[in-house]
């Protein structure tokens, strides 16, 4: 019975991605607008596709072009990251003026050797989705749930899973880190596991990426994508200033958010 709760658990979390599609702007206009690509990640489902379309609407009246593409490739992390290349190519991104990234956790594994790789000089700033719990998510799923995994996703999930994060090198964009504070229903199912790869630091310091502010949002993963538009302002006002609100909140969680754990 244990292993049929934990089975219908993770096929309830992963099958959440199922059938997101790419959201592109109907009448793009790089003369006039800027663009923000949002890179989904594992989370990416029908719901955040369509938050991300409300999304489009209300930052096309700032003129801003939103893209969000369905790029992560069963075959891999190496394959998604050539899947971006060819979208950012096929929707000419680098005629904007001005290019703006906000990347959910998968999205900067994917991203960043891209960037470091191919540079886009019209990029202007790059916001990270990071998170201390459900970057834990990966390796509970390649020593726990690996034939699920492997079901739903392929390889991409065991790449993040044994790779470090390769921290974006370039010195050019204007970087901010949006850090989740709350452990999704999967990371609270396998607390005990999650903590047993180490200490918990929600520090700035512990992204290993540079940076020129950072923040944190009472959310977790999931309500990260379904809850999109909550976080928008504050990617709104750094694509602008280089800097999150004086309203966001930059005192990282004290304590353990997991408790005594949920494994057997």
């Amino acid at each position: 019975m244990r292993v049929l709760r934990v089975a219908s658990l993770t096929l309830a979390v992963v099958t959440l991605a199922a059938c997101a599609g790419s959201v592109v702007p109907g009448s793009p206009d790089p003369v006039a607008r800027e663009a923000l690509l949002v890179l989904p990640g594992f989370g990416y489902s029908n719901d955040a596709e369509r938050v991300l379309r409300r999304a489009q609407a209300s930052l096309a009246a700032d003129g801003i072009d939103l893209y969000a593409p369905s790029y992560v490739e069963r075959e891999g992390i190496d394959e998604s990251r050539e899947e971006l290349r060819e979208f950012i190519d096929a929707h000419g991104l680098a005629r904007y003026g001005r290019l703006h990234v906000f990347a959910f956790i998968a999205g900067a594994w994917t991203l960043n050797p891209l960037l470091d790789s191919a540079s886009l000089p019209n990029l202007a700033s790059v916001i990270y989705d990071r998170s201390p719990l459900q970057e834990r998510a990966p390796r509970i799923a390649d020593e726990k749930l690996r034939f699920l995994t492997w079901l739903r996703y392929g390889r991409p999930v065991f790449d993040v899973a044994r790779r470090p994060y390769p921290p974006l090198a370039s010195t050019t964009p204007r970087i901010g880190v949006l850090i989740e504070t709350k452990p999704t229903p999967l990371i609270r199912r396998f607390a005990r596991t999650a903590l047993s790869y180490g200490p918990l630091r929600f520090d700035c310091g512990w992204t290993t990426q540079r940076h020129d502010d950072c923040a944190y949002v009472d959310l977790n993963h999931d309500e990260l994508y379904t809850r999109f538009m909550d976080v928008l302002p504050e990617v709104l006002v750094f694509m602008r200033s280089g800097r999150f609100s004086a309203q966001a909140v930059r005192t990282a969680p004290a304590g353990n958010p997991l408790g005594p754990g949920a494994d057997p």
